[in-house]
């Protein structure tokens, strides 16, 4: 009698533990499941934003240097991702395997759940900063910062005469106010600004007796340059002051700006020498008036 009883106490004790982790196990599978949605939106959410990110550097909309930190930026919360995926992936595999190997990896399982419960208590924070990105990709789409280069330089000239400088902030003026205007609807976020800015040479060839042709030829070290290389340097040289004075309009811009802790802004200057500028570019007629442009693109993106 008394193993009779032990037969039925320990099949009772079998019952009530499965039954335990019967419940449990849906109780698990919920925040699973919970979790997965999170997972799948946020899932979209990238891929969309890189779709977005390909199709505006097609038409050239971005430049390349913007592209690539945007993917960047795109690829850390990737990763975070696909911890989180990981972390599903192996409680569901362990919870559906046995009620023995879900004990056996308790440690392992509750460390997984703290990283889901992790990732998805930032879901604002990570919203945050996509509206973020794709807001300043959909402010560059309507906005096309060309200005023509002859309006600040002289033929075969790179420095912004003093008299010069003032049209030029004035020019350039409708742009830093749009970058304010943006950084100040993401005061909250910590973030870096990016621009980008690139000159170009008119193609014209270069007098060996003008003022420009020994600076040029010092500045590469090539007393054989051809006309390429040195409207190459000049398109550099333009871009640089280009952004020496786009610096000193963001300094003065700063008391427009909001819970300022610190401005992090990035200047890529680059020359792109007798390069054909940009297919948007449809305001100049000949070849020579295309060269004359310089293109400026900016993004601001989380840290």
């Amino acid at each position: 009698m008394k193993h009779l009883r032990s037969i039925l106490f320990a099949a009772m004790a079998t019952m009530l533990l499965t039954s335990c982790f019967s419940s449990k196990k849906a109780q698990l599978q919920e925040v699973l499941h919970q979790a997965t949605g999170v997972q799948q939106a946020d899932q979209k959410m990238l891929d969309d934003t890189r779709a977005k990110v390909d199709d505006r550097l097609k038409i050239e909309a971005i430049d390349p240097n913007i592209a690539d930190s945007i993917r960047f930026k795109i690829g850390r919360y990737a990763l975070d991702l696909d911890s989180m995926k990981n972390a599903v992936a192996f409680i569901d595999e362990k919870i559906n395997t046995s009620r023995r190997a879900y004990h056996t990896n308790k440690g392992k399982i509750d460390s997984s759940f703290a990283l889901i419960d992790r990732y998805k208590s930032h879901s604002n924070y990570r919203l945050r900063r996509f509206t973020m990105i794709n807001e300043s990709l959909d402010i560059i789409i309507n906005q096309q910062h060309m200005f023509d280069l002859a309006a600040f330089f002289g033929s075969g000239k790179y420095e912004i005469p003093e008299d010069r400088k003032s049209v030029a902030e004035k020019s350039f003026s409708p742009l830093i106010d749009s970058l304010v205007a943006f950084y100040n609807r993401y005061a909250d976020v910590d973030k870096k600004a990016t621009l980008v800015i690139l000159g170009y040479a008119d193609g014209a060839g270069f007098n060996t007796e003008s003022e420009i042709y020994p600076i040029l030829i010092e500045m590469l070290k090539d007393s054989t340059a051809s006309k390429e290389k040195l409207n190459q340097k000049l398109s550099e040289l333009r871009s640089i002051n280009i952004g020496n004075l786009m610096e000193v309009s963001l300094e003065k811009k700063i008391p427009n700006y909001k819970e300022i802790k610190s401005i992090d802004f990035f200047f890529v200057e680059s020359g792109k020498g007798e390069e054909y500028p940009s297919k948007r570019v449809t305001d100049y007629k000949t070849d020579d008036e295309r060269r004359r442009v310089v293109l400026l693109f900016w993004n601001i993106l989380p840290k």
